[in-house]
C-alpha cells in the first residue's frame, strides 16, 4: 500500500512536470506558430552596417547574443529604415564583422545604421523589382475577394503562386523573372489572415487544411482568364496550402506540375524540429500538442499531407536546404525517397529556410528552367 501511494505520488508530481511546462509551450505555439498578428511584428533591424561603400558594405550583430548572421551565404536586399540596398556574397569575414559585396538601391543608408537581411531579395512589387509589366487581379473563394499580381505570359500554363507563414507576394519576386522568360503567365497570390485580406473565421493559419480553398479561387480565376493548364508553385506554408488543393480541390486534374520550396509537409514533425533545436524535451510535446489541439478545436492529422504528397501523378520540383532551422529537411528527404519517378529534389548543403535562390541564384534558374522546360513541352 505504501508503496503504490508512493508511486501515485511519484506519478502525479511527473505529470505535474510536464504539464506546466505543455501549458507554456501551447501558448507559444498559438503565438508563433498559429496567431497571425505575430507575424506582422516587423523583422528587428539587428544588424549594424559600421562602413559602406559603393560595391562593399561590412556588417556586425547588433548586440552578440542576437541570432542573426552577418555573415549568412546568399544575396539577400538589406533593409533598414532609411532605405534598402542590395546585399551580395561574402568577401571576407573574421568572426565578427562580415565585408560582402553590396549595390544601391533606395534611400541612403550609412555606416552606423541598423539594418537586416532581407531573404526574399527584392522591394515592391513585379514592375519596382525587375521592369516587369502586371496588373492588380482580384479572385474570390468562399472568404471574399482577394488581390494577387498578374504578370501576363504568351503560354496557356499559367503559374498561380502562393507565399508562405508570415510572408507576402515579394515572396514570389525571386522566381517571378524564370517564368516571364518562359512565356508563363503568373498570378502571385494571396490567402485568409493576409493583411488587408478577409480573416479566417477563427482568426488563425489552418496550414492548408483550409486555405486551400482561396487557392482554389485563384485556380479558377486562371481558367476563366484563359489558362488551360495550370503550374502549382508553393513556398513553406504555402506548400502546405499547395498540397491541401491537389488532395481536396476538383481543379487539381487541371494542375499540370509543381514546384514547392522548402515545404511543410507536416506540422507535427516541423513543431518536433522547433522544439528540439530549442532545446524543449520530447516529454513535453505530447502534452503541448494535445493542449493546443483541444484549446483550438483541430486534429493534428489534419495538417499531414504527407500521403497527399506521395500520391501525386504530376512532376515535382522540389528544393530543400539542409540547415533550414524552421521546417525539417528529413520530411522533404522522406517525399524525395517515396516518389523518385515524379519528384526531382534540390538538396542544398547548408541551406536555410526557403533560401534555394539566395543561396545561388544562377543555379536555381538553371534548375527551375530544365524543369519546366520538360513540363512545357
Amino acid at each position: 500500500m505504501r508503496i503504490g501511494t508512493a508511486l501515485a505520488v511519484a506519478g502525479g508530481g511527473l505529470a505535474a512536470a510536464v504539464l506546466a511546462p505543455g501549458m507554456v509551450v501551447a501558448r507559444k505555439l498559438h503565438s508563433g506558430g498559429f496567431d497571425p498578428l505575430t507575424d506582422r511584428i516587423p523583422g528587428p533591424l539587428d544588424l549594424e552596417i559600421t562602413s559602406l561603400g559603393p560595391c562593399r558594405v561590412t556588417l556586425r550583430r547588433g548586440a552578440p547574443a542576437l541570432p542573426s548572421r552577418p555573415d549568412e551565404p546568399g544575396h539577400f536586399l538589406l533593409r533598414g529604415a532609411r532605405g534598402w540596398g542590395y546585399a551580395g556574397p561574402v568577401i571576407d569575414v573574421n568572426g565578427v564583422l562580415a565585408v560582402r559585396e553590396f549595390r544601391h538601391g533606395m534611400g541612403g543608408l550609412r555606416a552606423g545604421d541598423r539594418v537586416r537581411l532581407d531573404s526574399f531579395a527584392f522591394d515592391g512589387d513585379p514592375r519596382t523589382a525587375h521592369d516587369l509589366a502586371f496588373e492588380d487581379a482580384r479572385f474570390t473563394s468562399p472568404l471574399g475577394e482577394f488581390p494577387a499580381w498578374f504578370v501576363p505570359g504568351q503560354r496557356d500554363t499559367w503559374a498561380v503562386m502562393t507565399h508562405g507563414k508570415g510572408a507576402d507576394r515579394r515572396e514570389t519576386l525571386r522566381l517571378l523573372p524564370v517564368l516571364a522568360a518562359l512565356g508563363i503567365p503568373s498570378l502571385a497570390i494571396t490567402y485568409r489572415n493576409d493583411e488587408g485580406c478577409p480573416p479566417a473565421p477563427g482568426g488563425l493559419y489552418a496550414y492548408g487544411r483550409d486555405e486551400w480553398e482561396d487557392l482554389e479561387g485563384a485556380v479558377r480565376y486562371a481558367l476563366d482568364h484563359g489558362a488551360r493548364n495550370i503550374l502549382i508553385v508553393g513556398y513553406s506554408m504555402g506548400g502546405a496550402i499547395s498540397l491541401a488543393f491537389m488532395g481536396r480541390s476538383s481543379l487539381a486534374s487541371r494542375v499540370t506540375a509543381l514546384i514547392l520550396d522548402a515545404p511543410m509537409i507536416n506540422l507535427s514533425r516541423t513543431v518536433e524540429h522547433g522544439a528540439r533545436r530549442s532545446g524543449i524535451p520530447s516529454a513535453v510535446l505530447p502534452v503541448s500538442n494535445r493542449i493546443a489541439a483541444r484549446r483550438h478545436r483541430f486534429d493534428w492529422r489534419d495538417f499531414d499531407h504527407f500521403g497527399t504528397a506521395c500520391g501525386l501523378n504530376v512532376p515535382v520540383l522540389l528544393f530543400h536546404g539542409d540547415a533550414d532551422p524552421t521546417v525539417p529537411v528529413a520530411t522533404s528527404d522522406a517525399l524525395a525517397a517515396a516518389r523518385p519517378d515524379l519528384i526531382r529534389y534540390v538538396r542544398l548543403p547548408g541551406v536555410a529556410h526557403v533560401r534555394a535562390w539566395n543561396h545561388d541564384p544562377g543555379a536555381y534558374r538553371a534548375a527551375v528552367t530544365g524543369f519546366l522546360e520538360g513540363v512545357l513541352s
